[in-house]
């Protein structure tokens, strides 16, 4: 009973899962706790004799002053040779012993609240007495108020890793890296064009942006873009009205001004939803695409000024325009090409899976059946097949059999080794596979690639474990050659700095070389025929999140772009009209959607309201007609309130009563922009009353125009023939001249008699006389 006394207050004293002297302790007070991220290493990979100074920051995320901050280095000597060590100590070092402090700094002042520090640490060579050829040791950097290790004292902790090597390696592993440079779920990329669209496209891939950061951070760096089109050919806008026609291209034989010493600019078009690029066939027509801009001219003339140019004095600036900056970024990648591939994802990165699964087969198709503009193959010609969901044998065949039959071509595919092996942490022999169907696939590693993520943890130590992977990776087949291909994922990049450190740490240790990501997809296509998809892969570590694409979304994007297609048939000069929309709807299908419902929803309101309100602006004027005949013509107005001339529209009225019958049907309809046209149908009234008169307007393919609210307009006819109302009119006039005379005659009451006198040479009349 004494020595129970004595144990419990002993234990309950001691932090959960280790002693006060552990290297891993957690904070108890807290209002007084701190981060701590780790910067870097030096030198990055350690060897005999070799000290390691350590840099970083604290923070202090509590409410309390730590008084006197001290920064501890702990070291296991227990070496990580597997990827599943490697993956426990980071998740679960309770399976581990006690690190040994081997360096320890008292940070020179107290940490306020809200203060941040950077603090520098020296691991002398002494502590580190090792003799590995090659081995990736348990570090834990532990923060504490004043010199102690407890549970009261601890602030903050994090484990990181520390990479030893003793001899040459031989045999090192080949890395390439894919970056992948997508716009965001943004559903003002593609809204009306205006300011709004401008400044999202601006925040996407102008300057400053994550794109253009990406890039910057990446220059000289062994990587491979893998390249949405859309942000080098971005879609129309979803306008509620058309653009005007282009303006015509010059004569050939017209000659330059003697004062112009550049080729012109074409003019922006004033609004519409054309599209933004050169059309597939490589015409060098400009298509308006709103108030963004113009046609972004051929990588061959690029509008960026040369170094050497000198700026005139009344030179004015030139608008940024949605054109201009996807053009500007087209002409980047151009240059980067030599040497960093460009691959293209197909246009608007189309969610390929979803698409399939919802709407069979036609829906996948639509989304393939654009190729790369001669422009951008100029760039690249890559195109593979990278599934945002798992894929099944049945399914990826089903995937690859569209694909080819879409676009004649047998893509490579994009799989996690997961998906081949069946484990997260078993990496294949080499990058480079063959379906056994012939398909090459490129295997990227998943655990590894998950290092890019936004959830990797601070530079420092996702480098960190980074290394202490591939190195865990390359003890388990030391003489093998070997490759392994790192995937940054679409969306929730990790930040370009972290990129960049991830990628150029790979160039600085011994046991992996960078490699061109060509250079695997070479290897997969001469690779033999064994590979397959595991039957049980397992779940992914990360996920897209669910598409919000359903069976009814793919149903209403089939009836958009049929009433694209439909609106085409009746503008004049449509290609840029209908290409504009299709790539426009393109949009809806991409898989940055996945995880963003709300974003997607807004998308596909857009472009919906948009055509309808097109598809609105040719319409019947509504009116009331007072038909005053037997036979006769009805005049009904037609307005086209597009900003392009119309066609071939085609006018049915069709009575709702008997009363009156349309005898024929008018002629196919043509209109100037703006205008109206007044039209005179042939009909005949059998009887009076009032007739309702649909007067329906549609494309020559049967597509409804100037719907309101869903219906057609309706003409209110007065039908009144002759034949009943003539017979009418005359007999209440006859009554009238009836009731007039008779009231005059009762008027004057009846006639006095009055003698007539005689002639002058009129004898009287005498009786008796004969006559």
């Amino acid at each position: 009973m004494a020595l129970l006394l004595v144990l419990v207050p002993a234990a309950a004293a001691l932090p959960a899962g280790g002693s006060p002297a552990s290297g891993r302790p957690v904070a108890a007070d807290r209002n007084s706790t701190a981060t701590l991220s780790l910067t870097s290493v030096t030198p990055g990979v350690l060897k005999a004799g070799s000290s390691a100074t350590i840099t970083g920051t604290i923070g202090n995320t509590g409410t309390a002053m730590i008084v006197h901050p001290v920064v501890h280095v702990s070291v296991l000597n227990d070496p990580l040779d597997t990827r599943d060590r490697v993956d426990e100590w980071g998740s679960n070092a309770q399976r581990f012993d006690d690190p040994k402090v081997v360096a320890t700094v008292a940070l020179p002042q107290a940490l306020a609240p809200r203060e941040f520090v950077a603090f520098t640490v020296t691991v002398p060579a002494a502590k580190l007495p090792y003799r590995y050829n090659l081995a990736s040791l348990p570090t834990t950097l532990t923060v504490t108020e004043g010199q102690a290790i407890t549970e009261a004292s601890t602030r903050a902790s994090v484990r990181t890793y520390l990479e030893w090597v003793g001899n040459p390696v031989a045999t090192p592993i080949q890395v390439g890296w894919v970056v992948p440079l997508t716009l965001p779920a943004d559903p003002a990329l593609f809204g009306p064009s205006g300011q709004r669209r401008t400044d999202a496209w601006r925040r996407a891939i102008g300057p400053d942006s994550p794109i253009d950061q990406t890039i910057k951070a990446l220059d000289g760096q062994p990587v491979t873009w893998l390249v949405d089109p859309s942000m080098l050919e971005p879609p129309g806008a979803t306008d509620d009205n058309v653009p005007v026609p282009p303006a015509p291209s010059p004569s050939p034989t017209s000659t330059p001004s003697p004062t112009s010493s550049t080729p012109s600019t074409p003019p922006p078009a004033t609004s519409g939803t054309g599209s933004g690029s050169p059309s597939t066939t490589g015409s060098s027509t400009a298509r308006p695409t709103g108030t963004e801009g113009t046609t972004p001219p051929s990588t061959s003339s690029s509008t960026t000024a040369s170094p050497t140019d000198e700026p005139t004095e009344d030179a004015q600036p030139q608008p940024v325009t949605v054109t201009s900056l996807s053009t500007e970024l087209r002409n980047r990648l151009a240059q980067l090409a030599p040497t960093q591939p460009v691959w293209f994802l197909p246009y608007a990165d189309p969610d390929v899976s979803a698409l399939s699964t919802a709407g069979g087969t036609s829906a996948m198709q639509q989304q393939l059946d654009r190729p790369l503009s001669p422009e951008l193959r100029a760039i690249g010609t890559t195109v593979p097949l990278w599934p945002a969901a798992e894929v099944t044998s049945t399914s990826l065949s089903g995937l690859l059999k569209t694909w080819r039959t879409t676009t004649g071509a047998v893509p490579p595919v994009l799989l996690s080794s997961r998906q081949l092996t069946g484990e997260p942490h078993r990496a294949t022999e080499n990058v480079g596979q063959r379906l056994r169907d012939g398909t090459p696939v490129l295997a990227y590693d998943e655990p590894l690639s998950d290092t890019a993520t936004t959830t990797g943890g601070d530079s420092g130590i996702r480098t960190q474990r980074f290394l202490a992977e591939t190195l865990a990776t390359y003890q388990q087949q030391p003489s093998r050659s070997r490759s392994l291909l790192m995937l940054a994922p679409r969306t929730g990049q990790a930040t370009p700095a972290q990129l960049e450190q991830l990628v150029s740490s790979s160039r600085r240790v011994p046991w992996l070389r960078p490699v061109s990501a060509n250079g695997l997809l070479t290897q997969a296509r001469s690779a033999e025929r064994s590979a397959s998809i595991a039957a049980k892969p397992g779940n992914p570590k990360a996920s897209l999140g669910p598409s919000p694409l359903t069976a009814a979304g793919v149903d209403q994007l089939r009836r958009n772009r049929n009433l694209a297609t439909d609106i085409g048939t009746i503008l004049t000069d449509s290609q840029d009209i209908s290409s504009g929309w299709d790539r426009a709807l393109d949009e809806v299908g991409s898989t940055r959607w996945r995880g963003n419902a709300t974003a997607y929803s807004k998308v596909v309101t857009g472009t919906t309201t948009g055509l309808d309100s097109i598809s609105r602006q040719v319409a019947v004027r509504r009116s009331t007609i007072n038909f005053f005949a037997s036979s006769g013509t009805l005049s009904v107005t037609v307005v086209n309130n597009l900003d392009r001339p119309v066609h071939d529209v085609q006018l049915y009225l069709r009575a709702r009563k008997p009363q009156l019958k349309i005898k024929t049907q008018p002629r196919p309809i043509s209109l100037q922009a703006g205008g109206r046209v007044t039209i005179r149908v042939p009909v005949t009234g059998l009887a009076a009353g009032q007739v309702p008169v649909d007067a329906v307007l549609q494309t020559p393919t049967g597509t409804p125009l100037g719907l309101q609210d869903g219906k057609v307009v309706q003409l209110k006819v007065n039908v009144r023939p002759t034949a009943t109302w003539l017979f009418w009119v005359l007999g209440i006039v006859a009554g009238l001249v009836f009731v007039v005379g008779l009231f005059r005659s009762l008027r004057r009451g009846p006639r006095a008699q009055t003698a007539m006198p005689l002639p002058d040479d009129v004898p009287e009349p005498h009786e008796g006389d004969d006559d």
